[in-house]
């Protein structure tokens, strides 16, 4: 019985519409949607033009890589990013 009343306590905001999902308000939509031109614009305000990682001899292969830091006796560094550009100011 003690269970069952803290299981009750403890989900009641959650089907009372108290949970902060529903407390937050949704957005206003826009006074007035950009054109295609300021929306390229404002991307490419947030490019990068030289970002330093382009100019470093990538190894695709891990083997290639690691006989590579073997040769010149320098560390293995494995870069993985999975759909952001690094080179994008918004993140």
């Amino acid at each position: 019985m003690t269970r069952l009343i803290l299981a009750v306590a403890l989900l009641a905001p959650f089907f009372a519409g108290a949970s902060p999902a529903a407390e937050r308000a949704a957005p206003a939509p826009p006074a007035s949607i950009p054109s295609w031109d300021r929306i390229e614009a404002d991307l490419a305000a947030m490019r990068v033009e030289d970002v330093a990682w382009r100019g470093i001899e990538w190894k695709t292969c891990l083997l290639d890589g690691l006989a590579a830091a073997r040769r010149e006796k320098k560390p293995v560094v494995i870069w993985c990013f999975i759909d952001h550009p690094i080179d994008d100011k918004r993140c």
